[in-house]
């Protein structure tokens, strides 16, 4: 093998506040115990670094704004620490010339455990030792128990390009994703400052998934990312983070234009899931939430986009469902309009409805992409006056997920003089009309079944409460900002390592270093103090504003308040 260059390994100094932020981050994980037993072996000469002290070097480098997902950047942190820092870590017979090589055989050896996926058991239940678990272990370590107050989460999925080279152009890459995803030309690079040939990129070969390899990065695979404001839409080779962000609850709504939600909570990330560009976003996303949910955090709503609703609905809202959880999502133009129901009902943008709802009432356009506040509630007056024809849930879902539904005559949603049960409501019940010939307002509680019902949300889809409701998305994308310039910058050169595993063990210490900044925020912002931790996180003062000299007021006080002048005489 060619010698490795000499490392710049001097690094800044790390105070007993870092180091503590980092250890407890570490050992709440329990990572630690459950990793040992397969990284330390029983015979051979001890270690100068231990497991510990290696994860608790990565939380520390990770702490820190815009820090680089570099082992020389670890190394450096090694070297900065005191030698009492270093010998409560764990680390002996220091030598900075050796750190880097010290820390990349016990970070090599970690992602090989991890990588292999053992599994033990915990509390009864079978436990796999793989990275998934290890890099959501140490994110849901790095929140405070108080932060924790919202049962919702809203989900989606960011680029990170490989640092594998690319030998041919981006736009000659072959779209090859799993299951569902589909190339959209429309999508297609809009950018077009190259007009001569393109050179068609080179496949490296095959892998055990079917897909092409474009790079040396084995694990990075060709992806799909939309447009921003400084990147045209293309395609791309590397991965996708998908990332749950704690969003507010929904306490309270009418289903049609009112929503209560819960106070303002701190958008830390709960869960993470890091995979191949082009993975099925099902099987990325699903499962890392019913997790998550049978780790003991409470999740009862996921607001998620398009690109996951879009699935087949056995692959996400099916398996949510049937956990507990449900969906609060947007409609595509290939999912609205009437469906076909075997009941006595309208099956309508996801929805039940009277089969006597108005035809003008079936098809509803929605508002023009970045229309105004006033635009919006007037097509939502449409859906708003739909809402309230909509079937209520009576019972279920059962073990099988059947749920039985009541008409809205018959809940007290509506009223009619043809039917003369309905008009025992109060005058605020909307008054309707039915067509003629109508005698009955319904044939009694119907059943669906879950197949029939792959698009159904609690509050009815165009309304002003779904809107409302939606707009709770707003706090992921905050966090893919903050891990795409604000706090890190997950761009191309932020790994310089290849493979999934060994770029989700530098992440997971990434994304738990974020929680740990948007909890200081929402602190400082709010003044609150973790009574547990006296130097958890400080307060910030608020600066008062400076006083303006020489305004109006001040000359008509002076001028109020000097003496008069006597007639005749100049004041001086």
């Amino acid at each position: 093998m060619r010698p490795r260059a000499p490392q710049d390994g001097e690094g800044r100094p790390t105070t007993a506040h870092e180091i503590q932020i980092a250890s407890g981050i570490v050992d709440r994980s329990g990572v630690v115990s459950m990793l040992s037993p397969f990284v330390d072996a029983p015979v051979g000469r001890p270690r100068t670094c231990t497991l510990r002290g290696l994860l608790i070097a990565f939380q520390i480098n990770a702490l820190r704004r815009h820090h680089e997902a570099h082992l020389v950047e670890v190394a450096r942190t090694v070297n900065g620490l005191t030698d009492n820092q270093r010998e409560t870590l764990g680390f002996t017979h220091h030598d900075p010339g050796q750190t880097y090589d010290r820390l990349e055989r016990l970070y090599v050896k970690l992602c090989a455990v991890l990588e292999d996926g053992h599994a033990i058991e915990d509390d009864g239940d079978l436990q796999a030792l793989d990275v998934t678990w290890f890099s959501n272990a140490l994110v849901r370590a790095s929140i405070p128990p108080d932060m924790l107050t919202s049962s919702s989460v809203a989900v989606d999925g960011t680029d990170v390009e490989t640092w594998g080279a690319l030998h041919g152009d981006v736009v000659s890459i072959e779209f090859d994703a799993e299951g569902e995803e589909a190339d959209d030309p429309t999508d297609e690079l809009r950018s077009r400052r190259s007009k001569g040939p393109k050179t068609k990129a080179k496949v490296l070969g095959v892998g055990p998934d079917g897909r092409n390899i474009y790079t040396a990065d084995a694990d990075a695979r060709a992806g799909h990312r939309s447009a921003t404001n400084s990147r045209p839409a293309g395609k791309y080779v590397g991965y996708e983070c998908h990332l749950a962000v704690q969003t507010r609850d929904v306490i309270w709504t009418n289903y049609i234009d009112q929503v209560s939600l819960s106070n303002e909570v701190a958008g830390v990330v709960t869960s993470l899931s890091f995979v191949p560009a082009g993975t099925h976003r099902g099987r990325a996303v699903a499962d890392v939430l019913i997790d998550a949910k049978r780790s003991g955090i409470a999740l009862d709503d996921v607001v998620v986009d398009p690109g996951y609703s879009l699935l087949t609905a056995s692959t996400m809202h099916d398996k949510l469902a049937a956990a507990g959880i449900h969906q609060t999502f947007q409609l595509t133009k290939t999912q609205r309009g009437t469906r076909p129901f075997s009941g006595v009902a309208l099956l309508i943008d996801g929805q039940l409805y009277s089969s006597l709802l108005p035809p003008e009432l079936h098809d509803l356009p929605m508002p023009p992409r970045g229309a105004t506040e006033a635009v919006k509630v007037e097509y939502e007056a449409k859906f708003n006056q739909r809402a309230c024809w909509r079937l209520s849930r009576h019972q279920g879902p059962d073990g099988d997920g059947a749920t039985r539904w009541r008409c809205p005559f018959c809940k007290g949603f509506v009223r009619s003089r043809r039917f003369p049960k309905s008009m025992r409501r109060g005058s605020a019940v909307p008054m309707v009309s039915v067509p003629e010939g109508a005698e009955r307002c319904c044939s009694g509680i119907i059943t669906a079944m879950p197949a029939e019902l792959p698009l159904w949300q609690k509050i009815p889809f165009g309304t002003t409460a779904w809107r409302l409701s939606m707009g709770r998305r707003q706090l992921v994308e905050s966090a893919n900002a903050a891990l795409k310039g604000g706090f890190v910058d997950l761009g191309r050169g932020f790994f310089r390592v290849f493979g999934v595993t060994k770029m989700t063990v530098f992440l997971a210490f990434s994304v738990a270093g974020f929680n740990v900044d948007r909890v200081r925020s929402f602190r400082a912002k709010h003044r609150l103090q973790d009574p547990h931790d006296p130097v958890d996180y400080p307060l910030v003062a608020v600066p008062r504003a400076k006083r303006r000299k020489g305004t109006w007021a001040d000359l008509v006080d002076q001028r109020a308040q000097a003496p008069p002048t006597p007639h005749g005489t100049r004041s001086k």
